[in-house]
Order: C-alpha cells, then sequence, then structure tokens
C-alpha cells in the first residue's frame, strides 16, 4: 500500500510574500514526489500468536514497528480504555489485549486527550492552552470508530461532558503561534452523532490522503516539542479499505512530525493522528512489550486490539406498555370501579378492587421476544386508603413471581417491579392481585415492559433458575430515597422472615413473614419516615440467616 503524492508542507513561522508566491506556484503547478526514502519492512506476524486479522512488521533503519489490523474482520476491534496509569504491558494484559499501544497526552492519570466508550465520554480533548501570546482554544485530533466500525480521524471539541456536544469540524480554529483564534461554536461543526469508540491526540498528520499537519492550529508549539524534533513517537491511522495502523519508533534515531507525517502516508493511512510520544511509546502484542524506550512513563489510556465482544454496546430499549382499557387486559371479577383520584396513567382512569382473597385481579398478557430480559413497571394513583402489600404477579420463562408493593405512595409515577427474562408466548403474564392484608383497595393501572432492541454484541444475561440455597440480593436501587426494592431467592417451600433493622440493630419494620413458595421474591421498603443512614436488612429462612447493608439518603 503505497502512496507516492504528497502534500507540500511549510515549516511554521514567519514567510515573506515572495517565498508565498513561489511555494503557491510549487502547489500548483508540481506534483511533489515522495520524500520518504524506501524502508524495508519485514513481516514479523509469525513471531506472535496473533489472530486472524492482525500482522505486525518492523523496521530496522527506523527502529519501528507497526500492526495492521483489518476491521473487516468481525471478531476484533480496536478499543481504548482509561484507567489508573501504569505501564503499558499489565494495562493491555488487564482488558484481554491482543495487542495495543499507548494513547493520548495525559497530566499524572488524568487524560489529557478525549477517550470515547459507547454512549460516554470518559475524558476530554484539552480546552483551552496559555502560551505567552494568550490564552488558546484548542480544536484537536481524534480518531475513532463509527457504528458500522469504519474509522475516521477528525478536529473536534468538548462544548460540554455529554456526547451530544462532542464535535467535529472540517478544519481547525486558526490558531497562529503569535494570535489566539476566538472559541469554537457549535455552528461551525457538527455532532459525531454515530462514534462508538475513541481516542485523542495531536497533531493531525493526513487528512483525505495528504499530510496536512496542522501543528500550529492544534497548539502543539510550546509544548511536547518543535516540529522537526526527533523523538518516540506513537501514530495511528486507517486506510481506505477499512484497515487500522498503529505505529510507533523508538527515540533513535527519532521521527519529527513531517517524516512521520510521511511514514503513515507511505504505509497506506488515507487519514492519521500523532498520539502521546516519548517514555509513553510503546507496543505490546500478547504478553511481550515490543519496544523499550530511554524512559518508560506510565500511561492512563491505551489503545488495544481486543476481541469484538469486549466493545460493549449500550443496548437500545423499546418499551411495550399496557393499560387496562386494552384487549389483551383483563379485568376478572366484578368488584372493579373506576378511581375518582387524579394521576392515572394514559386516557382510562386507574381501576380499584376491594381487598380480599384473591378473587379479583387484572391480567397483562404482553407480546414480548423471547428468552429477552425486561424491566417491569407498575403506575397506579396513591391514596391513604390504599394496600400496601399489593400483590404483583409476574409470570416468566424462570417460574413465577409475587412482589408486594405499596399502593400507598409513589403514586403517578412508573415503580419497577423487576428485571425478568421472558420466554416470548401467551404464558407471560403480570396479574394484579387484590389479595393484600392492608388498605382498604389495590389499583390496576398501566404496566410497561422496558426490553431491548437487539444491536451489536449480545450480553449473556444471568439466569434466574431456582438457587441450591437461600440467596438474599443486594437491595436496588441503593443508596435510595425513599423507596427501594429487596430481592431473595428459596430453593424451596419455606417459612421466612425478611426484616429492617437500623444501624443500632434496632427492628424498624418486619416486610414480610410466613410461608412462601421456591422461587424469587420481592419486597418493596418504604423509609419516608425514616432518616437518613445505613440500614441492615436481614432474611431468616429456616435455620439460615443473611444480611445485607444499604444506604438511605434524602
Amino acid at each position: 500500500m503505497m502512496n507516492n503524492t504528497y502534500k507540500l508542507i511549510l515549516k511554521p513561522g514567519k514567510m515573506t510574500l515572495k517565498y508565498k508566491f513561489f511555494a503557491l506556484a510549487a502547489i500548483l503547478i508540481f506534483t511533489i514526489p515522495a520524500m520518504a526514502q524506501d524502508y524495508n519492512w519485514q513481516e514479523i506476524t509469525e513471531e506472535y500468536d496473533l489472530q486472524e486479522g492482525v500482522k505486525a512488521f518492523k523496521e530496522t533503519t527506523l527502529n519501528a514497528w507497526y500492526l495492521e489490523v483489518d476491521l473487516n474482520i468481525q471478531e476484533i476491534i480496536v478499543h481504548p480504555y482509561i484507567g489508573p496509569s501504569q505501564n503499558l504491558l499489565p494495562f493491555a494484559q488487564s482488558v484481554g489485549a491482543i495487542a495495543s499501544i499507548n494513547g493520548g497526552f495525559f497530566s499524572g492519570s488524568t487524560s489529557l486527550s478525549s477517550v470515547i466508550y459507547p454512549e460516554e465520554v470518559m475524558a476530554r480533548n484539552v480546552q483551552t492552552l496559555s502560551r505567552p501570546s494568550g490564552t488558546y482554544y484548542v480544536t484537536r485530533g481524534f480518531f475513532g470508530l463509527r457504528e458500522d466500525r469504519s474509522p475516521m480521524v477528525e478536529w473536534v471539541y468538548h462544548f460540554s461532558n455529554l456526547l451530544e456536544d462532542f464535535y467535529r469540524f472540517d478544519r481547525p480554529i486558526p490558531n497562529t503561534q503569535t494570535t489566539p483564534a476566538p472559541p469554537p461554536v457549535k455552528a461551525d461543526g457538527e455532532v459525531i452523532g454515530d462514534v462508538i469508540v475513541g481516542i485523542g491526540g495531536a497533531p493531525v498528520l493526513v487528512k483525505n490522503g495528504q499530510i496536512d499537519i496542522t501543528y500550529d492550529e492544534e497548539v502543539i508549539w510550546g509544548g511536547i516539542g518543535g516540529f522537526e524534533e526527533t523523538r518516540a513517537r506513537t501514530a495511528v491511522g486507517y486506510t481506505q479499505d477499512n484497515r487500522v495502523i498503529l505505529f510507533v519508533n523508538n527515540e533513535t534515531p527519532g521521527l519529527g512530525f513531517q517524516k512521520l507525517a510521511e511514514i503513515m502516508l507511505d504505509l497506506g493511512s488515507y487519514e492519521a493522528l500523532n498520539l502521546d510520544g516519548g517514555g509513553s511509546t510503546h507496543m505490546t502484542i500478547g504478553d511481550q512489550l515490543v519496544n523499550k524506550t530511554l524512559h518508560s512513563r506510565q500511561v492512563p489510556t491505551i489503545l488495544a486490539i481486543v476481541p469484538a465482544d469486549s466493545l460493549k454496546l449500550p443496548v437500545k430499549q423499546s418499551e411495550i406498555i399496557l393499560d387496562t382499557e386494552f384487549d389483551n387486559v383483563a379485568l376478572t371479577g366484578s368488584g372493579w370501579f373506576e378511581t375518582a383520584n387524579a394521576g392515572f396513567y394514559g386516557d382510562s382512569r386507574s381501576m380499584l378492587a376491594p381487598v380480599g382473597d384473591g378473587n379479583l385481579y387484572a391480567t397483562y398478557s404482553p407480546d414480548l421476544v423471547g428468552n429477552e430480559e425486561y424491566e417491569v413497571y407498575a403506575w397506579w394513583v396513591a391514596s391513604f386508603n390504599r394496600a400496601t402489600d399489593t400483590p404483583v404477579v409476574v409470570r416468566h420463562r424462570d417460574g413465577i413471581d409475587t412482589v408486594s408493593v405499596n399502593q400507598a405512595g409513589n403514586g403517578s409515577m412508573w415503580n419497577l417491579i423487576g428485571t425478568y427474562t421472558f420466554a416470548g408466548t401467551s404464558d407471560d403474564q403480570v396479574i394484579i392481585s387484590n389479595a393484600a392484608t392492608t388498605g382498604q383497595y389495590v389499583v390496576a393501572d398501566g404496566v410497561r415492559f422496558v426490553g431491548p432492541e437487539k444491536t451489536g454484541t449480545s450480553v449473556l444475561r444471568e439466569s434466574m433458575e431456582i438457587p441450591a440455597s437461600v440467596v438474599l440480593h443486594q437491595n436496588y436501587p441503593n443508596p435510595f430515597n425513599p423507596v427501594t426494592n429487596i430481592r431473595f431467592q428459596l430453593p424451596e417451600n419455606q417459612n421466612i422472615r425478611l426484616e429492617v433493622f437500623d444501624a443500632l440493630g434496632r427492628s424498624v419494620q418486619i416486610l414480610t413473614e410466613g410461608k412462601l413458595p421456591e422461587g424469587s421474591h420481592t419486597y418493596q421498603f418504604d423509609a419516608s419516615a425514616l432518616s437518613s443512614g445505613l440500614y441492615i436488612y436481614t432474611l431468616t429462612a429456616g435455620s439460615e440467616r443473611t444480611s445485607r447493608t444499604m444506604m438511605l439518603i434524602k
């Protein structure tokens, strides 16, 4: 992959009108031949246990190495990582990297370069820099992957820590060594809406198939060395056929920015970006450190080649809401009536039923995707005469769960009942029963199912099978204010007692007591009348006694 046409680059600094004229003439009239000498790159892939799609090369004269990653191979991906500063090899090993290079700029353990994870800004490029001529805003370089796995190199700016304020620009703002440019504005750029992962650096070296070193604009001068300074370098680029190039060279003989850009172009880069260099510059392949620099530095960011399932794409959510007037919601029994209270979901009023023995119940029959996990929520209109232990029965793939909810509070909002894996059949149901023991009425209103639209790499879910022993789960949410859910699982029918204590060991509330069937059970704990602090909840089942802590923050 050789490219022998280069864009003429003029060194930073002052230039007379006469020389500007001749430079412009040269650009317009001549095609500049490749200035880089022919290097002897030797493939060393067979020296390592590399999987399909990853190749390694070495050049002895340059004392340089590069990795070529074929993103057309779906089993691998290039992924940045951020964490506590450490040497590259243990960092790479901790994330299961096939191979890696160091990442962007930093100070101590703080990244000064962007790090983007799926739908999350982990770190931002530096926003401003101080130089003798003033304070400079900077639109710096960024290498990333889009949702379709295609790479990009862009000039970017973060207007906040939110991904929707992460903008790209056709050109960096026009800083010079004597005059700061005005701050970037959103109107001059656009949101990078399809980025899934990426890492920042500076300066951009190659853009649109031409050398385009934006050294002045990105305010590299006055910081990490001069334009022509030769040193150890790290760079990343990509080809037009979706191959990523990860490059490092040692400090002897070292490279300046111009030569580095020429080499990245010569290796086939359509676009390329400089990363942190000097003592940070390292490459790993497997469990081996490929190169050694004179001053090895610990780094907080790396760019790694990892198995594709290491990319944890957020699962896009879809929701299904069933209300009492829908055809797939049935009210059984003749005692149901509409509430006069406001705050009901949708167009139909909440339905009430007198507390009884389970003879009145509302059945919700959703059409769900089989073997997928859904969060189940319920809506009700709260009032002083509502049951505080209304049974909500969830029939799912792995059994039947009964959750008791307090309908005297938390009204006119979606209340989480629990998370379940459903079968995708007519057996999937949520039933609200009048078999409560407190209050006068139970409420049936909207029920909401929030589940995934499968995109990207799927994530295995925890099984909800009947356990071999009693299991008391951590409450959720935690910390909480003022309501939380406590879930436990029983291996068989057992007499149990679920009780909450304060930090001094005094009993606060018995949530439930009596014989319960095998399977999963969830109870709500309402701490509205309690003060902030640490609380302990204890499950006694037969001779077993298990406790966990939870934190109330008001």
